[in-house]
């Protein structure tokens, strides 16, 4: 394998570089060498990972006390810094970085998306998640082929899954931020916060131990005058910051179907207003 440390190859141009096809063969150690930079598993305190560049290298320093995939997605992440943010003299990113920064526009949400890229490339991930239902077990599923982090796999299900569903993260304090899949993109809009009745709100309010997937009122979750008559599949945990993730799919597609023909109509009638006029 030829070193090529060109500043600015995106994770695409990265992985049809080296011939990569199969999740099996993404290996972040060798991909980083590729890219300049080499990875060490070390012990950490008060940093999951960190990144010292000088000139063309790099050394990345993974904790090794880690579970495998959060090392992975670790290394993607500084690797994302490496090759976006190059000329700063390093980063240490906290743990939090890799669940909470998924939203603003700043160097550890783009180094985290460069990760999910590299790690979980969208071709391969449509593939292997085609039709498969929208639950915490799928992702674990997926998580396992690819060797990926709960957090990075779930928002690729939502992205990347054929089927309607949400993934909010939620802080004790606010909503984190959220992923929406395009067959919802533009029709719902989700509460300020989860709402009484769903899992969420039980676990943020230490009122749960024991989450299971539950049938929850569309309205816990979603501003819409209807929502009240339609339920949603809800599957929440809680995190190890404190934070709660959820994964919500429309199992019964019925609201999404009511919500289309209200935009037609109302479509339909704005065309109707503008002839008139």
């Amino acid at each position: 394998m030829t070193a090529n440390p060109s500043f600015r190859r995106t994770p695409f141009e990265i992985l049809a570089d080296l011939g990569i096809r199969d999740p099996a063969d993404i290996d972040i150690e060798a991909i980083a060498e590729d890219c300049g930079a080499t990875i060490r598993y070390r012990p950490l305190s008060g940093c999951a990972a960190r990144i010292m560049g000088y000139k063309e290298r790099a050394i990345i320093t993974i904790d090794e006390a880690s579970p495998r995939p959060r090392q992975r997605f670790s290394a993607g992440h500084e690797l994302g810094h490496w090759m976006r943010d190059r000329g700063q003299v390093s980063f240490q990113c906290r743990s939090q970085s890799f669940v909470r920064e998924w939203s603003a526009e700043n160097p550890e949400t783009r180094a985290n998306r460069f990760a999910s890229d590299l790690l979980l490339p969208a071709k391969m991930f449509r593939a292997q998640a085609q039709k498969k239902p929208v639950t915490l077990d799928t992702v674990r599923e997926l998580g396992r082929l690819f060797c990926t982090s709960l957090t990075a796999t779930a928002i690729r299900l939502v992205e990347y899954g054929d089927l309607p569903a949400v993934l909010v993260c939620n802080s004790p304090e606010k909503r984190e931020w959220f992923i929406v899949n395009g067959e919802v993109r533009g029709k719902l809009f989700l509460e300020g916060r989860p709402g009484s009745g769903s899992v969420a709100n039980a676990l943020l309010r230490g009122e749960l131990k024991n989450a299971q997937p539950a049938e929850v009122r569309s309205d816990a979750w979603f501003d819409h005058r209807n929502a009240h008559s339609h339920w949603i599949h809800e599957d929440s945990i809680p995190l190890s910051d404190g934070s709660v993730l959820s994964l919500l799919w429309w199992k019964d597609e019925t609201q999404l179907v009511d919500v289309d023909n209200e935009l037609e109509e109302r479509a339909a009638w704005r065309s109707d207003f503008r002839k008139e006029e």
